[in-house]
């Protein structure tokens, strides 16, 4: 969407229609590969919406590129991307308008979340099918049922006190660095400030963290 399209259809009333819109910049030279994790995230959203069967014309997604539409973005005084913005049919934005990115994170399920909050609308996101998770568990499960045939005949060490306490020592690390957390919200592994360049590798709120920064925290609990 640019300018012109953005005026059109966004700004110019009337409008009985909500209007939830990605700002970013994906252009290879802004260098800012977050915006590509985020937009593969909306379209999986929008997409799910697009294709069901509860389909309306009261909401519609779109996106907005700066190469594309710098007017627009300085417009609403933005400097920073991505960036997702609700224009509901009528009044100003509101401070809830702005998805709380670094927050909640930009998968589909919580982008889908949001308009559910600002419109009701219940969005059931459909990825598409991703044969790697089942593939890779059987790979696993059939080289750890290979391991236990050549040594059938000896077993001790699924009895074995070390294995087992070097196992939970393991898990207890990885769910206490928050990997759950970042499996559940999908933060982004890192920050890079747009205008600087700078690259926040720790979240600057206690309500939320980057993937960059459980890896930290992994790190020194080991050491």
């Amino acid at each position: 969407m640019n300018g012109d399209k953005f005026r059109r259809f966004v700004k110019a009333p009337p409008r009985n229609y909500s209007v939830f819109i990605m700002f970013t910049a994906l252009q290879p030279h802004r260098q800012c590969g977050v915006c590509r994790q985020a937009d593969e995230e909306f379209q999986v959203m929008a997409n799910s919406w697009r294709y069901s069967s509860a389909f309306t014309n009261k909401v519609f997604f779109a996106s907005v590129d700066f190469d594309e539409g710098s007017d627009v973005f300085q417009m609403l005084n933005m400097n920073s991307a991505p960036t997702f913005l609700h224009f509901p049919p009528k009044g100003k934005l509101r401070k809830s308008d702005t998805y709380e990115l670094q927050v909640r994170g930009f998968s589909a399920e919580q982008l889908a979340r949001w308009v559910a909050d600002r419109t009701d609308v219940q969005i059931r996101v459909i990825r598409p099918p991703n044969y790697a998770g089942p593939l890779l568990l059987g790979f696993l499960l059939a080289v750890i049922g290979g391991l236990a045939y050549l040594r059938r005949h000896n077993l001790e060490f699924l009895f074995n006190k070390n294995v087992w306490a070097f196992s939970a020592l393991c898990f207890t690390l990885i769910m206490t660095s928050g990997q759950m957390w970042n499996h559940i919200r999908g933060p982004p592994y890192a920050h890079k400030n747009p205008n600087s360049g700078q690259i926040s590798y720790i979240h600057g709120s206690s309500q939320a963290q980057f993937v960059a920064e459980t890896h930290i925290v992994l790190l020194f609990s080991i050491l």
